[in-house]
């Protein structure tokens, strides 16, 4: 099971795509690739950020297919999740290694189903004991 982080994501809703990430992706088995609400809501930010309509519109429709393509494959932050985030946040914290919310989010969602995430920024998640990789450097 690999989780897809938001950089993933938006580099497939780009313009000017990443091909390391689109051959990454590729090369993977559809089934194997989950992502998670807080993703979903990081893009929908992203999103509504937006001034121009048309502009937005489109990525909201974007977002809106990617949601139909994961259904069944999008995980929440539920129980597990938090525990792990407790854990994720006192540890950095008593280290004095500061995690942003979203992505301490992320990492509990991925450790409590034993995952692993993708994403550019694995340097944000030095030290979470999670299995990472990186599409933007591999090869598919």
């Amino acid at each position: 099971m690999i989780i897809l982080d938001t950089n993933v994501i938006s580099e497939v809703l780009s313009r000017h795509r990443n091909q390391n990430v689109i051959d990454w992706l590729n090369g993977q088995e559809m089934a194997a690739l989950f992502l998670s609400t807080n993703v979903f809501a990081e893009l929908y930010f992203g999103a509504y950020l937006i001034q121009d309509a048309l502009r937005r519109d489109g990525l909201l429709q974007s977002i809106s297919r990617i949601r139909g393509e994961f259904s069944g494959r999008t995980l929440v932050f539920g129980d597990m999740a938090a525990e792990q985030y407790g854990r994720i946040t006192a540890a950095r914290r008593l280290a004095g290694i500061p995690v942003e919310t979203k992505d301490a989010m992320i990492a509990a969602i991925c450790l409590a189903h034993g995952a692993t995430l993708a994403t550019r920024n694995v340097r944000d998640f030095d030290g979470l004991d999670l299995k990472l990789i990186n599409p933007f450097e591999a090869k598919a």
